[in-house]
């Protein structure tokens, strides 16, 4: 055989086993997808959640568009996944989440391949990140950012691909998943510095280098021209229109986020910093626990070695991502972080790749060396278990339902904030209990006039009026009366008006500022506040409050509800993580106090008995021991005042 023959029979053997590779890796990739969806269907949340859940939820089911910047590819897919024939709403849009998640473990397999690591270091490093506390709780509830990562994932393999082969079609699948990640969260645009890093000198050594950068400006088209659907969903006048986008003012308006951009600061200050730099250690360690980000860390200066501009790449989009984290000042900050959690599980799979080339064992089958390696996947999977395994958890439901449920027919409910009001919104119009309760959120209230800036849509009373409030579309031309409407002044006009005649609800009475705001003020002196079931009934002044009936109200309707039973279920990376048990530790309390008015000290005991028993933390339980050592003193109080007389 001629030399040239043998050359050519080489390249074909070496072509073929990198093809036989590239088959095994797919079809691993494709195990490890059905392995975790497996895993994140059986712990998907079978109903509403907490955070965004209801709101999103709400706004797929009802034909609606969600919050900035309306995330049309997720509604699309959404969309597609209500036609399911079993579970509620939430709970078939989560199979798109689980399924998306489940990708995204795929694909980091792969990607921990392109850049290096062999199949089983590869295969741990995605499983430990899978099963990882922050990602895993996004992947069991309607959330965005199971897809999120999906695409970022896709766009970062396809580019690693091309600087491997120069094949331009893998450049073309990067610039698609960049694209469709712009129809969905805008973060993607971090990607931007590290995918050229990595593609611009296979791309500036390719054949036609110019014709390849001509073709690949309409796939940069495909993902923006999905928010052409958001004009089309609000044109259709659905009760959930946010930001109202019918025009193309409206429209980049909310595709932009405008909404959001003031909460994107300057780095914190010198008092503030370590708030967040703690914040973002406490969700690294809890990502990478018992240790294992210091073999991420070193695996990443071994990419470093071992190719710079990988290792550049992944430098800058881990600096981009933290860097931007600690600027943009929310409180449910550790989705953001799962990008930058990607780029260490790579630095994992290369210090186990590492490891692997300079282990002996590493090469031969040993039982004892694979069950210490899948360690690495089963450990975090029992740790996150229970606070990830939302399976049971109906109680974001419930909650919404019994607030419902609390009030009489045609009632007002006034909620404050998106804890309070989303779920609402989800059992209300999605599962149609109680639609005849009203509810209006006070901060959407007031943001219709404080941000017209951020928003001037003013959606939200458009929405009001969709339930039938006669709300003035007029704006006022004097900026101070705009401003007093939205310090309450257009809650109160609807409360002392057209809304005056129907019973009135609130879920709070409580502030953390000085000085109350004016509709609690108004709430206080107007009316008479009395607690009933899981609301607080706001009465007229003047009319007498008929205390027995009162209480056997409320307690009709505390028969009805379940306390929440959430033991293990962690709450802790939540916008408002206190808030459901907390509101259920207040109205439980508030009816022992109406027991204690009624002069029933034994029956305000055994509720305050039952507050400790159930008392999910030890600072609710704390507040119930309380109340009970002050009924206490009360009665010692009682007893010794007639012997001292």
């Amino acid at each position: 055989m001629s030399r040239a023959a043998r050359e050519v029979r080489g390249q074909g053997e070496h072509m073929e086993a990198a093809q036989n590779g590239s088959n095994n890796d797919l079809r691993t990739a494709g195990g490890i997808v059905i392995g975790f969806f497996a895993l994140y269907v059986c712990t998907l949340c079978p109903t509403v959640y907490l955070g965004d859940s209801g709101e999103i939820c709400a706004a797929i089911a009802g034909g609606g568009v969600v919050h900035p910047p309306g995330y049309p590819l997720f509604s699309l897919l959404g969309r597609l996944a209500l036609l399911l024939p079993f579970g509620e709403a939430a709970f078939r849009i989560g199979i798109v989440v689980a399924l998306a998640g489940a990708g995204a473990v795929g694909v980091l397999f792969l990607t921990a391949r392109a850049v290096g690591a062999s199949p089983l270091p590869a295969f741990l490093a995605a499983g430990a990140f899978g099963a990882g506390y922050t990602f895993w709780s996004q992947c069991v509830r309607v959330e965005v950012y199971s897809l999120h990562l999906l695409l970022a994932l896709t766009a970062l393999w396809a580019a690693l691909r091309f600087r491997a082969t120069g094949n331009p079609r893998w450049l073309y699948g990067a610039a698609l998943a960049f694209s469709l990640g712009l129809a969905h969260h805008l973060t993607i645009v971090l990607l931007a510095p590290p995918l050229a890093i990595l593609c611009f000198a296979p791309w500036r050594t390719s054949a036609r280098p110019g014709w390849v950068a001509l073709t690949l400006l309409p796939l940069f088209v495909v993902g923006p021209s999905l928010y052409g659907l958001l004009w089309f969903w609000a044109s259709g006048k659905p009760l959930q229109a946010w930001g109202d986008p019918t025009t193309p003012a409206l429209l980049w308006s909310h595709a932009s986020a405008r909404l959001y951009q003031g909460l994107f600061l300057r780095l914190p200050d010198a008092p503030q910093w370590h708030v967040w730099y703690r914040t973002a250690w406490a969700l690294l360690l809890d990502s990478l626990p018992y240790g294992l980000f210091v073999p991420a860390v070193l695996g990443l200066g071994l990419l470093v070695r071992r190719d710079r501009i990988i290792g550049a790449g992944l430098g800058v989009l881990f600096s981009t991502v933290a860097l931007y984290n600690l600027c943009y000042r929310i409180e449910d900050i550790a989705p953001y972080y799962l990008v930058a959690w990607v780029v260490l599980a790579l630095g994992l799979a290369a210090a186990l790749e590492w490891t692997r080339s300079r282990v002996r064992l590493f090469h031969e089958p040993h039982p004892g060396l694979a069950a210490g390696l899948a360690l690495l996947v089963l450990v975090p999977i029992a740790r996150n278990w229970q606070g990830c395994d939302l399976s049971r958890a109906t109680w974001v439901r419930e909650f919404a339902r019994a607030k419902l449920e609390s009030a009489a027919p045609d009632a007002v409910l006034v909620t404050q904030g998106d804890a309070d009001c989303f779920p609402i919104w989800y059992v209300r119009d999605v599962l149609g209990v109680r639609r005849d309760v009203l509810p209006v959120d006070r901060l959407m209230t007031i943001g219709a006039w404080v941000n017209e800036d951020r928003d001037p849509s003013r959606w939200y009373l458009e929405r009001l009026r969709r339930e039938g409030v006669p709300v003035s579309g007029v704006v006022p031309l004097d900026r101070e009366t705009r401003k007093a409407l939205g310090r309450d002044g257009q809650l109160l006009q609807l409360f002392e008006g057209p809304l005056k005649q129907r019973p009135l609800y609130t879920t709070f009475l409580r502030t953390q500022t000085r000085r109350p705001p004016r509709f609690i003020r108004w709430a206080l002196t107007e009316r008479i506040p009395v607690p009933v079931g899981l609301l607080v009934r706001l009465e007229p002044a003047g009319r007498p409050v008929d205390l027995p009936r009162l209480i056997a109200e409320s307690e009709a309707r505390w028969v009805r509800f379940q306390l929440p039973r959430m033991a293990g279920v962690r709450t802790d990376q939540e916008l408002a993580p206190d808030y459901v048990v907390g509101h259920y530790s207040a109205m439980l309390l508030s009816l022992g106090g109406l027991h204690e008015k009624a002069g029933a000290p034994d029956r305000a005991r055994r509720v305050y008995e039952e507050h400790v028993a159930w008392a999910p933390t030890p600072q609710i339980a704390a507040e119930g021991r309380r109340a009970l050592q002050e009924l206490d003193r009360k009665l010692v109080r009682t007893s010794d005042g007639p012997a001292g007389e």
